[in-house]
């Protein structure tokens, strides 16, 4: 029912060591932790490049007094639309990082991206992030019923398009074509006792600060609630889900769990295991690495 790909590559390249190393001399880990606990994380999205405008027509609508970007490329009409949540431990607005990156997906897939400027925590939690994606896909869905939908999704944005699409399946709401997570953050419990072995690897995220973090951004419900912890969810009669995961991420052992439960419920899923590479890595696009993560993006929707 499902691919377990692990990339054929000993280690991360040259580059992926060297931002790694980077981050580490630099205590990036412990400034994650600071930024959660001291809620400094940018609460404004970053500037769309000026030269994507180039290639892409881009629109703004305004969803519970928040944007949402919806941008298309010029060159054709798509049939295909990514609804894409950005990552940021639910407390970080969408990054330049985050805009590198769909500009790529833009360009390679040549399907319309809608991206939305989401509520963060801890000044929103998790109730209010969800009726907002939720509403929000509806009306998607209402306004280009024809189009093969894909929600994607980076680190929390990856955690919050699975809960989405669970939560969609238990209203009885037509679940889109396919779900794609890249480094997703699935349980905020941080209690997979798996993960002690890849935390000393991970030079980004602290299994404090996403502690810290994941429960203030569930708010009153229950921290295993699936809504806030989508590995706890039913997955049973979800539509194909991808996953993309390097073995330095602290979340790599809630990603081979959902691997398994995956195959459990009988879901079709292809699963992308990169050794040696950190979070997030696929964001940063200069990288060979995020080059074949873009290339598997393509087959797997174009397939």
């Amino acid at each position: 029912m499902g691919n377990l790909n692990y990339v054929h590559q000993k280690t991360g390249s040259f580059e992926s060591k060297l931002i790694q190393f980077l981050l580490g001399i630099s205590g990036f880990k412990k400034r994650f932790t600071r930024l959660v606990i001291k809620n400094k994380f940018p609460k404004k999205p970053a500037r769309i490049p000026s030269g994507m405008a180039k290639t892409n027509s881009i629109g703004e609508i305004v969803h519970f007094g928040r944007k949402t970007w919806i941008i298309s490329p010029k060159s054709v009409a798509p049939d295909r639309l990514i609804l894409y949540f950005h990552g940021g431990a639910y407390f970080g607005n969408i990054s330049g990082l985050h805009w590198a990156f769909i500009r790529q997906l833009l360009m390679h897939t040549q399907s319309q991206v809608i991206i939305p400027d989401y509520p963060l925590a801890p000044e929103s939690t998790c109730e209010e992030v969800h009726q907002f994606a939720k509403t929000l896909y509806l009306e998607i869905l209402s306004k280009y019923p024809s189009k093969q939908i894909t929600i994607m999704g980076d680190s929390a944005g990856g955690g919050l398009a699975l809960g989405l699409c669970q939560d969609l399946k238990a209203s009885h709401l037509k679940i889109p074509d396919q779900i794609i997570l890249l480094s997703p953050w699935l349980d905020v419990t941080m209690s997979n006792p798996d993960i002690p072995l890849t935390d000393k690897c991970d030079k980004i995220l602290s299994t404090e600060g996403l502690k810290i973090a994941g429960q203030q951004y569930a708010g009153n419900i229950h921290p295993k609630d699936f809504r806030v912890s989508p590995i706890y969810g039913e997955l049973s009669g979800l539509c194909p889900i991808s996953v993309f995961i390097g073995t330095h991420d602290v979340l790599l052992a809630d990603a081979r769990k959902l691997k398994q439960l995956l195959e459990a419920a009988g879901v079709e899923n292809h699963y992308f295991e990169y050794p040696g590479m950190f979070h997030d890595w696929m964001l940063v696009t200069q990288m060979k690495e995020a080059g074949q993560v873009l290339q598997q993006i393509i087959r797997i929707m174009t397939s």
